[in-house]
């Protein structure tokens, strides 16, 4: 079942001018609308409060959540429609988390000594060149 599922990452915006009990129940609404399109909740961090640095339409502050789950590719597209529909989800991006590939090592640079070296005459008589 989770061979055909890809990992994926959602971080959506609450208005915090709601109440309590509609900021939690627009976050369930959040998670059982990925249960319901065959999703598998993984982890998610808790909600926190954000000053926005511009203002979306009414709002200046609000609740940031993000969860991480699998689904299936195509269900991805549902559930954006569905949360494009939720007028209590501000902003909403969904990504697409990679599996971290072998870091490769950092190469030491060498000095190049067959580079060769340039004069402080050679630059001001190319200088005086360009100027004439």
């Amino acid at each position: 079942m989770l061979e055909i599922m890809k990992n994926y990452e959602i971080t959506y915006l609450v208005p915090s001018a709601l109440s309590d009990e509609e900021q939690k129940g627009a976050m369930e609404r959040v998670s059982s609308l990925i249960q319901e399109k065959e999703g598998v909740l993984k982890e998610g961090e808790p909600p926190v409060k954000r000053i926005l640095p511009q203002q979306i339409g009414q709002h200046k502050e609000v609740l940031s959540v993000s969860l991480y789950f699998y689904a299936k590719p195509e269900k991805i597209q549902e559930i954006h429609n569905a949360l494009a529909l939720d007028k209590s989800i501000v902003r909403f991006m969904m990504v697409t988390k990679e599996a971290p590939s072998a870091l490769k090592p950092i190469r030491k640079r060498t000095r190049d000594e067959s580079k060769k070296k340039i004069d402080l005459k050679d630059i001001e008589q190319k200088i005086e060149e360009i100027l004439k």
